[in-house]
Protein backbone atom coordinates (compact mmCIF):
# COMPACT_ATOMS: atom_id res chain seq x y z
CA UNK A 1 0.00 0.00 0.00
CA UNK A 2 1.18 3.38 -0.64
CA UNK A 3 2.31 6.17 1.76
CA UNK A 4 -0.21 9.10 1.54
CA UNK A 5 1.66 12.26 1.29
CA UNK A 6 1.55 13.09 4.37
CA UNK A 7 2.66 9.93 5.86
CA UNK A 8 5.49 10.40 3.32
CA UNK A 9 6.60 14.14 4.02
CA UNK A 10 6.54 13.21 8.00
CA UNK A 11 8.91 9.98 7.25
CA UNK A 12 11.48 11.96 5.45
CA UNK A 13 11.23 14.77 7.86
CA UNK A 14 12.62 12.09 10.69
CA UNK A 15 14.95 10.62 8.04
CA UNK A 16 16.44 14.11 7.67
CA UNK A 17 16.30 14.63 11.05
CA UNK A 18 18.41 11.27 12.49
CA UNK A 19 20.59 11.99 9.85
CA UNK A 20 21.83 15.30 11.22
CA UNK A 21 21.99 14.06 14.90
CA UNK A 22 24.02 11.13 13.21
CA UNK A 23 26.42 13.58 11.95
CA UNK A 24 29.61 14.99 13.70
CA UNK A 25 29.19 18.03 11.94
CA UNK A 26 26.23 19.41 13.80
CA UNK A 27 27.81 18.21 17.44
CA UNK A 28 30.87 19.51 17.07
CA UNK A 29 29.04 22.88 15.86
CA UNK A 30 26.81 22.61 18.87
CA UNK A 31 30.25 22.10 21.35
CA UNK A 32 32.15 24.97 19.33
CA UNK A 33 29.44 27.31 19.81
CA UNK A 34 28.90 26.74 23.48
CA UNK A 35 32.52 27.41 24.20
CA UNK A 36 32.09 30.74 22.20
CA UNK A 37 29.00 31.62 23.74
CA UNK A 38 30.27 30.67 27.18
CA UNK A 39 33.29 32.92 26.60
CA UNK A 40 31.31 35.92 25.32
CA UNK A 41 28.92 36.09 28.03
CA UNK A 42 31.65 36.01 30.52
CA UNK A 43 34.06 38.75 29.16
CA UNK A 44 30.83 40.65 28.61
CA UNK A 45 29.95 40.28 31.98
CA UNK A 46 33.19 41.32 33.07
CA UNK A 47 33.49 44.21 31.26
CA UNK A 48 29.47 45.07 32.45
CA UNK A 49 30.78 44.85 36.02
CA UNK A 50 33.79 47.49 35.66
CA UNK A 51 31.61 49.76 33.48
CA UNK A 52 29.12 49.18 36.53
CA UNK A 53 31.79 50.04 39.32
CA UNK A 54 32.50 53.43 37.23
CA UNK A 55 28.53 54.21 37.03
CA UNK A 56 28.04 53.27 41.04
CA UNK A 57 30.88 56.22 41.69
CA UNK A 58 29.40 58.86 39.22
CA UNK A 59 25.05 58.06 39.00
CA UNK A 60 24.76 60.27 35.37
CA UNK A 61 27.05 57.48 33.71
CA UNK A 62 24.26 54.99 34.79
CA UNK A 63 21.80 55.58 32.14
CA UNK A 64 23.91 54.33 29.31
CA UNK A 65 24.19 50.77 31.32
CA UNK A 66 21.75 48.84 29.11
CA UNK A 67 21.93 44.41 29.23
CA UNK A 68 21.06 44.77 25.86
CA UNK A 69 24.14 46.45 24.83
CA UNK A 70 26.65 44.70 27.52
CA UNK A 71 25.76 41.88 27.82
CA UNK A 72 23.05 40.10 25.14
CA UNK A 73 24.53 41.38 21.85
CA UNK A 74 27.98 40.32 22.49
CA UNK A 75 26.45 36.60 23.82
CA UNK A 76 24.71 36.83 20.28
CA UNK A 77 27.56 37.37 18.92
CA UNK A 78 28.91 34.25 18.93
CA UNK A 79 25.38 32.80 16.80
CA UNK A 80 26.50 35.42 14.05
CA UNK A 81 30.15 33.65 13.91
CA UNK A 82 28.26 30.05 13.93
CA UNK A 83 25.76 30.19 11.56
CA UNK A 84 28.15 32.02 8.89
CA UNK A 85 31.07 29.63 9.21
CA UNK A 86 29.72 26.52 10.71
CA UNK A 87 26.06 26.22 10.07
CA UNK A 88 26.55 26.14 6.14
CA UNK A 89 28.89 22.89 6.68
CA UNK A 90 25.70 21.34 8.36
CA UNK A 91 22.93 22.33 5.37
CA UNK A 92 25.52 21.50 2.73
CA UNK A 93 25.41 17.82 3.93
CA UNK A 94 21.76 17.67 3.46
CA UNK A 95 22.07 17.88 -0.73
CA UNK A 96 25.47 17.11 -1.00
CA UNK A 97 25.61 13.46 0.26
CA UNK A 98 22.22 12.64 -1.17
CA UNK A 99 23.62 13.56 -4.55
CA UNK A 100 27.06 11.79 -3.99
CA UNK A 101 24.93 8.58 -2.54
CA UNK A 102 22.73 8.96 -5.50
CA UNK A 103 20.31 8.59 -2.89
CA UNK A 104 18.60 11.96 -4.42
CA UNK A 105 17.82 9.92 -7.18
CA UNK A 106 15.72 7.54 -5.29
CA UNK A 107 14.07 10.40 -2.84
CA UNK A 108 13.02 12.05 -6.17
CA UNK A 109 11.33 8.50 -7.71
CA UNK A 110 8.41 9.19 -4.49
CA UNK A 111 5.86 11.25 -4.97
CA UNK A 112 7.62 13.96 -3.55
CA UNK A 113 8.52 17.07 -5.59
CA UNK A 114 12.00 18.74 -5.39
CA UNK A 115 10.27 21.55 -3.63
CA UNK A 116 8.73 19.93 -1.08
CA UNK A 117 12.16 18.00 -0.41
CA UNK A 118 13.59 21.33 -0.27
CA UNK A 119 10.94 22.02 2.08
CA UNK A 120 11.46 19.75 4.65
CA UNK A 121 15.42 19.63 4.58
CA UNK A 122 14.91 23.21 5.54
CA UNK A 123 12.44 22.49 8.11
CA UNK A 124 14.30 20.13 9.57
CA UNK A 125 17.41 22.50 9.56
CA UNK A 126 14.79 25.33 11.31
CA UNK A 127 14.30 22.34 13.94
CA UNK A 128 17.90 21.69 14.78
CA UNK A 129 18.71 25.66 14.70
CA UNK A 130 16.25 25.64 17.69
CA UNK A 131 17.83 23.07 19.49
CA UNK A 132 21.43 25.46 19.05
CA UNK A 133 19.75 27.71 21.29
CA UNK A 134 20.90 25.72 24.41
CA UNK A 135 23.73 27.75 24.94
CA UNK A 136 22.39 31.26 24.82
CA UNK A 137 19.24 29.71 27.08
CA UNK A 138 21.92 28.65 29.26
CA UNK A 139 22.90 31.85 29.42
CA UNK A 140 20.25 33.84 30.31
CA UNK A 141 19.33 31.64 33.20
CA UNK A 142 22.60 32.46 34.72
CA UNK A 143 22.38 36.01 33.81
CA UNK A 144 18.73 36.28 35.72
CA UNK A 145 20.62 34.08 38.80
CA UNK A 146 23.21 36.70 38.62
CA UNK A 147 20.78 39.35 39.38
CA UNK A 148 20.77 41.10 36.02
CA UNK A 149 17.79 42.88 34.66
CA UNK A 150 16.48 41.09 31.18
CA UNK A 151 13.42 42.75 28.81
CA UNK A 152 11.74 40.45 26.80
CA UNK A 153 11.04 42.44 23.96
CA UNK A 154 14.25 42.97 23.44
CA UNK A 155 15.50 39.16 23.33
CA UNK A 156 12.80 38.70 21.48
CA UNK A 157 14.15 41.13 18.44
CA UNK A 158 17.23 39.05 18.48
CA UNK A 159 15.94 35.46 18.47
CA UNK A 160 13.68 36.60 15.46
CA UNK A 161 16.72 38.46 13.56
CA UNK A 162 19.06 35.31 14.13
CA UNK A 163 16.09 32.80 13.32
CA UNK A 164 15.86 34.79 9.59
CA UNK A 165 19.61 35.11 9.03
CA UNK A 166 20.08 31.55 10.12
CA UNK A 167 16.83 30.73 7.36
CA UNK A 168 18.63 32.25 4.60
CA UNK A 169 22.31 30.69 5.21
CA UNK A 170 20.46 27.70 5.59
CA UNK A 171 18.93 28.18 2.37
CA UNK A 172 22.28 29.64 0.69
CA UNK A 173 23.75 25.98 1.72
CA UNK A 174 20.97 24.18 0.57
CA UNK A 175 20.97 26.31 -3.38
CA UNK A 176 25.01 26.05 -3.16
CA UNK A 177 24.67 22.12 -2.65
CA UNK A 178 22.30 21.53 -5.14
CA UNK A 179 23.95 23.90 -7.94
CA UNK A 180 27.43 22.40 -7.66
CA UNK A 181 26.63 18.81 -6.22
CA UNK A 182 30.47 19.30 -4.88
CA UNK A 183 30.64 19.64 -0.88
CA UNK A 184 34.14 21.49 -1.18
CA UNK A 185 32.93 23.37 -4.17
CA UNK A 186 29.72 24.42 -2.06
CA UNK A 187 31.31 25.17 0.86
CA UNK A 188 33.71 27.66 -1.06
CA UNK A 189 30.94 29.20 -2.77
CA UNK A 190 28.75 30.07 0.87
CA UNK A 191 31.99 31.40 2.51
CA UNK A 192 32.76 34.06 -1.23
CA UNK A 193 28.70 35.07 -0.76
CA UNK A 194 29.36 36.24 3.43
CA UNK A 195 32.25 37.14 2.69
CA UNK A 196 31.00 39.23 -0.21
CA UNK A 197 28.13 40.71 2.08
CA UNK A 198 30.95 41.56 4.59
CA UNK A 199 32.50 43.74 1.94
CA UNK A 200 29.29 45.30 0.87
CA UNK A 201 29.10 45.75 4.94
CA UNK A 202 32.36 47.59 4.64
CA UNK A 203 32.38 49.50 1.54
CA UNK A 204 28.69 51.03 1.87
CA UNK A 205 29.13 53.57 5.27
CA UNK A 206 29.71 56.57 3.10
CA UNK A 207 25.76 58.01 3.09
CA UNK A 208 24.50 58.65 -0.67
CA UNK A 209 26.00 56.51 -2.78
CA UNK A 210 25.22 53.55 -4.70
CA UNK A 211 26.79 51.03 -1.92
CA UNK A 212 25.15 52.26 0.22
CA UNK A 213 21.46 51.94 -1.31
CA UNK A 214 22.74 48.44 -2.04
CA UNK A 215 23.31 48.16 2.14
CA UNK A 216 19.87 47.82 2.98
CA UNK A 217 20.00 44.22 1.57
CA UNK A 218 23.70 43.32 3.15
CA UNK A 219 22.76 40.48 5.85
CA UNK A 220 24.82 42.08 8.58
CA UNK A 221 23.35 44.99 8.68
CA UNK A 222 19.81 43.77 8.40
CA UNK A 223 20.98 41.30 11.07
CA UNK A 224 22.38 44.42 13.47
CA UNK A 225 18.97 46.38 13.25
CA UNK A 226 17.22 43.09 14.61
CA UNK A 227 20.20 43.18 17.63
CA UNK A 228 19.09 46.35 18.43
CA UNK A 229 15.74 46.06 19.03
CA UNK A 230 14.41 47.35 15.87
CA UNK A 231 12.26 45.02 13.81
CA UNK A 232 11.54 46.60 10.52
CA UNK A 233 8.78 45.64 8.09
CA UNK A 234 10.87 45.73 5.23
CA UNK A 235 14.07 44.32 6.94
CA UNK A 236 11.60 41.20 7.41
CA UNK A 237 10.38 41.35 4.05
CA UNK A 238 13.82 41.40 2.96
CA UNK A 239 15.12 38.13 4.37
CA UNK A 240 11.98 36.31 3.45
CA UNK A 241 12.29 37.62 0.06
CA UNK A 242 16.10 35.76 0.14
CA UNK A 243 15.36 33.04 1.68
CA UNK A 244 12.47 32.16 -1.07
CA UNK A 245 14.78 32.76 -3.59
CA UNK A 246 17.54 30.77 -2.65
CA UNK A 247 15.08 27.97 -1.93
CA UNK A 248 13.54 27.73 -5.27
CA UNK A 249 16.74 28.39 -6.65
CA UNK A 250 17.51 25.09 -4.91
CA UNK A 251 14.73 23.37 -6.19
CA UNK A 252 15.65 24.63 -10.14
CA UNK A 253 18.72 22.46 -9.58
CA UNK A 254 17.96 19.72 -7.18
CA UNK A 255 16.59 17.62 -9.87
CA UNK A 256 19.34 15.98 -11.72
CA UNK A 257 16.57 15.09 -15.16
CA UNK A 258 16.19 18.80 -15.97
CA UNK A 259 18.09 20.04 -18.77
CA UNK A 260 20.79 22.86 -18.66
CA UNK A 261 18.33 24.98 -20.50
CA UNK A 262 15.61 25.02 -18.65
CA UNK A 263 17.70 25.54 -15.24
CA UNK A 264 18.77 28.91 -16.82
CA UNK A 265 15.79 30.37 -18.23
CA UNK A 266 13.93 29.09 -15.06
CA UNK A 267 17.19 30.80 -12.88
CA UNK A 268 16.57 34.09 -15.36
CA UNK A 269 13.17 34.52 -14.48
CA UNK A 270 13.89 34.03 -10.35
CA UNK A 271 16.99 36.64 -10.74
CA UNK A 272 14.12 39.02 -12.43
CA UNK A 273 11.08 38.47 -10.16
CA UNK A 274 13.22 38.36 -6.64
CA UNK A 275 15.01 41.72 -8.11
CA UNK A 276 11.64 43.19 -8.26
CA UNK A 277 10.60 41.92 -5.30
CA UNK A 278 13.35 43.44 -3.12
CA UNK A 279 13.07 47.00 -5.03
CA UNK A 280 9.25 46.69 -3.45
CA UNK A 281 9.78 45.79 -0.12
CA UNK A 282 12.80 48.88 0.11
CA UNK A 283 9.62 50.71 0.18
CA UNK A 284 7.56 48.95 2.81
CA UNK A 285 6.39 51.37 5.80
CA UNK A 286 5.95 50.15 9.41
CA UNK A 287 8.67 49.34 12.43
CA UNK A 288 8.86 47.73 15.73
CA UNK A 289 11.01 49.57 18.16
CA UNK A 290 11.24 46.81 21.42
CA UNK A 291 13.98 48.56 22.96
CA UNK A 292 13.50 49.21 26.44
CA UNK A 293 14.05 52.76 26.20
CA UNK A 294 12.82 53.38 22.76
CA UNK A 295 16.19 54.26 20.88
CA UNK A 296 14.91 53.74 17.83
CA UNK A 297 11.77 56.31 18.35
CA UNK A 298 10.80 59.67 18.52
CA UNK A 299 9.17 60.47 21.42
CA UNK A 300 4.97 59.98 21.00
CA UNK A 301 4.25 63.69 21.35
CA UNK A 302 6.84 65.02 18.56
CA UNK A 303 5.51 61.67 15.67
CA UNK A 304 2.13 63.20 16.49
CA UNK A 305 2.89 67.19 15.49
CA UNK A 306 5.54 65.92 12.75
CA UNK A 307 2.51 63.80 11.12
CA UNK A 308 0.39 66.49 10.71
CA UNK A 309 2.52 67.28 7.98
CA UNK A 310 0.75 66.80 5.32
CA UNK A 311 3.31 68.45 2.73
CA UNK A 312 6.41 66.94 1.88
CA UNK A 313 9.68 68.19 3.77
CA UNK A 314 13.08 68.69 2.31
CA UNK A 315 16.44 68.98 4.05
CA UNK A 316 19.00 69.90 2.01
CA UNK A 317 22.54 68.83 4.11
CA UNK A 318 25.86 70.65 2.95
CA UNK A 319 28.03 68.10 4.20
CA UNK A 320 30.26 65.56 2.54
CA UNK A 321 29.22 62.02 3.34
CA UNK A 322 32.58 61.11 5.15
CA UNK A 323 32.08 63.79 7.64
CA UNK A 324 31.71 62.78 11.25
CA UNK A 325 28.69 64.92 11.55
CA UNK A 326 26.28 63.54 8.71
CA UNK A 327 26.76 60.19 10.01
CA UNK A 328 26.24 60.82 13.04
CA UNK A 329 23.08 62.41 11.32
CA UNK A 330 22.46 59.55 9.34
CA UNK A 331 22.66 56.88 12.50
CA UNK A 332 20.64 59.39 15.02
CA UNK A 333 17.80 61.45 14.25
CA UNK A 334 17.63 61.12 10.64
CA UNK A 335 17.12 57.61 10.69
CA UNK A 336 14.44 58.37 12.79
CA UNK A 337 12.50 60.92 10.85
CA UNK A 338 12.60 58.71 7.70
CA UNK A 339 10.43 56.68 9.82
CA UNK A 340 8.19 58.73 10.83
CA UNK A 341 8.43 61.10 7.88
CA UNK A 342 7.06 59.14 4.53
CA UNK A 343 7.38 62.63 2.75
CA UNK A 344 10.77 63.27 4.14
CA UNK A 345 13.14 64.04 1.16
CA UNK A 346 17.27 64.58 2.07
CA UNK A 347 19.37 66.16 -0.17
CA UNK A 348 23.25 65.80 0.02
CA UNK A 349 24.32 69.24 -1.66
CA UNK A 350 28.15 68.87 -1.03
CA UNK A 351 28.42 65.05 -1.92
CA UNK A 352 30.67 65.76 -5.30
CA UNK A 353 33.06 68.90 -3.47
CA UNK A 354 36.56 68.48 -3.07
CA UNK A 355 37.73 68.36 0.62
CA UNK A 356 39.54 71.64 -0.14
CA UNK A 357 36.24 73.67 -2.10
CA UNK A 358 34.25 71.96 0.98
CA UNK A 359 36.45 74.08 3.52
CA UNK A 360 36.10 77.39 1.57
CA UNK A 361 32.44 77.02 0.81
CA UNK A 362 31.10 79.35 3.42
CA UNK A 363 27.39 77.40 3.15
CA UNK A 364 29.37 74.22 4.03
CA UNK A 365 27.71 73.02 7.33
CA UNK A 366 24.26 74.38 6.34
CA UNK A 367 21.38 72.43 7.22
CA UNK A 368 18.64 74.23 4.86
CA UNK A 369 14.88 72.90 5.70
CA UNK A 370 12.34 73.68 4.01
CA UNK A 371 8.08 72.86 4.54
CA UNK A 372 4.51 74.09 3.46
CA UNK A 373 6.30 76.89 1.90
CA UNK A 374 8.87 78.27 4.83
CA UNK A 375 11.93 78.32 4.76
CA UNK A 376 14.91 78.14 7.61
CA UNK A 377 18.02 77.05 8.14
CA UNK A 378 21.12 76.34 10.67
CA UNK A 379 24.35 75.24 11.38
CA UNK A 380 23.78 73.12 14.17
CA UNK A 381 23.53 69.24 13.84
CA UNK A 382 22.06 68.74 17.25
CA UNK A 383 18.80 66.73 17.90
CA UNK A 384 16.96 69.63 20.22
CA UNK A 385 18.13 72.29 17.18
CA UNK A 386 16.40 70.36 14.32
CA UNK A 387 13.06 68.96 15.75
CA UNK A 388 13.07 72.50 17.12
CA UNK A 389 12.92 74.10 13.90
CA UNK A 390 10.55 71.17 12.18
CA UNK A 391 8.42 71.22 14.62
CA UNK A 392 8.20 75.68 14.08
CA UNK A 393 7.94 75.11 10.22
CA UNK A 394 4.86 72.49 11.49
CA UNK A 395 3.51 75.00 13.81
CA UNK A 396 3.92 72.46 16.67
CA UNK A 397 6.53 74.96 18.26
CA UNK A 398 5.26 74.41 22.00
CA UNK A 399 6.28 71.02 22.56
CA UNK A 400 9.20 70.24 24.64
CA UNK A 401 11.76 68.58 22.33
CA UNK A 402 13.88 67.49 25.58
CA UNK A 403 14.91 64.15 26.16
CA UNK A 404 12.81 61.56 28.39
CA UNK A 405 15.01 60.88 31.41
CA UNK A 406 16.47 57.13 30.98
CA UNK A 407 18.16 54.57 34.05
CA UNK A 408 20.71 52.19 33.51
CA UNK A 409 20.74 48.90 35.10
CA UNK A 410 24.07 48.62 37.03
CA UNK A 411 25.30 45.47 38.55
CA UNK A 412 28.80 44.40 39.60
CA UNK A 413 28.73 40.46 40.01
CA UNK A 414 31.25 37.10 38.77
CA UNK A 415 30.02 34.48 36.97
CA UNK A 416 31.12 32.10 39.25
CA UNK A 417 29.75 28.72 38.36
CA UNK A 418 28.54 29.98 35.21
CA UNK A 419 32.44 28.90 33.63
CA UNK A 420 31.07 25.40 34.59
CA UNK A 421 28.06 25.11 32.73
CA UNK A 422 29.06 26.83 29.30
CA UNK A 423 32.63 25.81 29.24
CA UNK A 424 32.69 21.84 30.57
CA UNK A 425 29.16 20.29 31.07
CA UNK A 426 26.92 21.47 28.13
CA UNK A 427 30.05 20.54 25.61
CA UNK A 428 30.68 17.50 27.79
CA UNK A 429 26.75 16.68 26.80
CA UNK A 430 27.44 17.63 23.25
CA UNK A 431 29.65 15.18 23.22
CA UNK A 432 27.58 12.59 24.94
CA UNK A 433 24.92 13.22 22.37
CA UNK A 434 27.24 12.76 19.33
CA UNK A 435 28.26 9.71 20.94
CA UNK A 436 24.48 8.61 21.72
CA UNK A 437 23.30 9.15 18.60
CA UNK A 438 26.48 7.56 16.60
CA UNK A 439 25.60 5.05 17.93
CA UNK A 440 22.17 4.90 16.63
CA UNK A 441 20.94 3.78 20.31
CA UNK A 442 17.44 6.10 20.31
CA UNK A 443 16.80 4.57 17.14
CA UNK A 444 17.43 0.90 17.54
CA UNK A 445 15.37 1.19 20.56
CA UNK A 446 12.27 2.72 18.59
CA UNK A 447 12.71 0.11 15.97
CA UNK A 448 12.62 -2.76 17.94
CA UNK A 449 9.71 -1.63 19.70
CA UNK A 450 8.18 -1.33 16.75
CA UNK A 451 8.78 -4.65 15.64
CA UNK A 452 7.53 -6.16 18.81
CA UNK A 453 5.28 -8.76 18.45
Amino acid sequence: MPLRKPSLAWSLLGQEIRGLLAAPALWLMLAVLSLLTGYSFIQAVHLYSEASRTALAYPEMAAGLQPLDGIFIPTFGAYYLAETLLLPFVGIRLVGLDKQSQTLKLLLQLPCSPCRLTGIKITAMLLLWLTSLAPVALALVCWHHLGGHIHWPEILALVTGHALYALVIITLALAAASITGNLPTAAMLCLAITLGFWVLDFASSVPGTFLAALKQFSLPALLRQCESGLLLTRTIAVFLILALFLSVLACIFLHPGHRSARRIRSTLCLILIGTLLLAGSARLPGFFDLSENRRHSLAPQISQALRQIRQPIQITIHLRPEDSRLQDLEHGLLAKLRRTLPNLHIIYAAGNQSLFAASEDESYGLIEYECQGRHDQSYSNSREEILTILLKLAGQDKISVDRPASHGYPLVTDPGACRWWLYIILPMLCLGGFVLFRNGFPFTTLQKKEHAP
